[in-house]
């Protein structure tokens, strides 16, 4: 009786701590590809404004297919201070491939959050 008690208290600590730590794995390896795209576009001599990330999905016909990319968006500043839009597909690993990289569309200005990442 006592050691089913022990195994069902396990699983009841055992599931949340988990799925908190799953958690903290994922917001971690975004924060990871988001830098990498960053160091990048520093790189290149970019003053960085702000920043958002989505996850990357294959370009394929009828399901959409997560991959273990992250598209990154950044608002950034070039050496002349004209507005670029950048999009970036990285990986907790490196950049896999610039995108985009162009005039930042004014439109934009109603779809990005107001505060810098």
């Amino acid at each position: 009786m006592l050691r089913t008690l022990l195994i069902i208290a396990g699983f009841v600590v055992l599931i949340p701590v988990s799925l908190y730590l799953f958690w903290i794995v994922h917001c971690t390896l975004d924060r990871v590809t988001v830098r990498h795209a960053c160091r990048l576009c520093r790189r290149r001599g970019l003053e960085i404004s702000r920043v958002r990330w989505q996850p990357a999905f294959e370009p394929s016909g009828g399901k959409k297919v997560k991959t273990e990319s992250t598209l990154v968006q950044l608002d950034c500043f070039d050496a002349q201070k004209q507005r670029r839009l950048v999009l970036i597909l990285a990986w907790p690993l490196g950049i896999r491939k610039l995108v985009s990289d162009e005039i930042y569309p004014e439109s934009y200005d109603s779809q990005w959050p107001q505060k810098c990442a």
